[in-house]
């Protein structure tokens, strides 16, 4: 029997609705479906109410409330900042915080609790789990690599510039915050290490940082080492991002999302994943199953928070 779709509350758009949850979410209608839009400029709200069947509201409270929204997708604070998340967490329906909000860590801390403490999902969004070579890589430890012992990660400077052609409007009328390809990053290396760092090292020209796990064995160190590139794009062929990676048994170079190269038992290997999924249909997929009631894992505000941490200057 047909599952019907669940209905999401959008709130807030800006450059990432139109570069990547629009698409999306164009082919999952099955699964998700917006029913209520709003956001600080009213003609963007109607456009994308146009664009997906829905209705505009006009508040993040009366949207939030409504009871045909069953779960919410946060893509822009505005000028509310934190605060938005923090009244829709008091709405106990699961959300997928999708927006660059600097929300301070220690609230960060008490939003988890909170959510933990209600039995609420609250999803930050890490598209870089949900990469086709992410989940590749996860198949290959699994059956050919073994564990991780040391990554290297090349961050393209095309990466330093997240929100392409962002403007004041998009972010309620404050300046974008500066992206922070770090953080992502991060998330991915305690994500791929299944722990978080004991030692954090950051490097003193500010463009990287060293994360040193718990190690295997007294003689297994785990380490994670993360480069901001400094050479530009060159013209039509933007850089990519770039793991090197040296595991127990092999190893593996990924080269964007969709790019994987291994070698393990004395075989070389390269695949091309350019007919799976995106991320973005992934991690929709995932806060989706987690809203009918599905067990799958997800990230927390937990996770958000000690991707954070490593950041911070200590």
């Amino acid at each position: 029997m047909a599952t019907a779709p669940v209905n999401l509350g959008l709130i807030g758009l800006g450059p990432s609705w139109e570069s990547r949850y629009r698409p999306a979410l164009t082919k999952i209608t099955a699964k998700l479906r917006v029913v209520a839009v709003y956001d600080n400029v009213v003609s963007r709200a109607e456009q994308a109410a146009r664009e997906t069947g829905s209705r505009v509201v006009n508040g993040v409270a009366a949207l939030a409330d409504r009871a045909d929204v069953q779960a919410l997708l946060l893509l822009d604070t505005g000028w509310q900042g934190s605060a938005m998340l923090r009244l829709l967490s008091e709405r106990h329906k699961p959300i997928l915080f999708a927006a660059r909000a600097d929300v301070p860590l220690l609230e960060l801390q008490q939003l988890h609790e909170h959510a933990v403490s209600h039995g609420l999902t609250i999803m930050p969004a890490f598209p870089r789990r949900c990469t086709p070579a992410s989940h590749r890589l996860q198949e290959l430890l699994a059956t050919q690599l073994g564990r991780p012992l040391r990554v290297e990660v090349a961050i393209s400077p095309t990466s330093l510039h997240a929100v392409p052609f962002a403007t004041d409007a998009d972010f309620g009328g404050h300046a974008p915050p500066p992206p922070d390809p770090l953080l992502e990053w991060i998330d991915w290396c305690h994500y791929l290490f299944r722990a978080t760092p004991q030692q954090v090292t950051h490097r003193g020209d500010g463009q990287g940082l060293r994360l040193d796990f718990p190690p295997l064995a007294p003689n297994e160190p785990r380490i994670a080492e993360l480069s901001l590139c400094p050479t530009a794009p060159i013209a039509d062929q933007p850089t990519l991002d770039e793991v090197r990676l040296h595991c127990e048994r092999g190893d593996a170079r990924l080269l964007g999302a969709t790019t994987i190269e291994w070698t393990a038992d004395g075989r070389q290997q390269s695949e091309e994943l350019t007919a799976e999924r995106t991320e973005t249909e992934v991690l929709l997929d995932h806060f989706c199953r987690r809203v009918v009631g599905g067990l799958i894992p997800v990230p927390t505000l937990e996770d958000l928070r000690q991707a954070r941490l490593a950041i911070a200057p200590t």
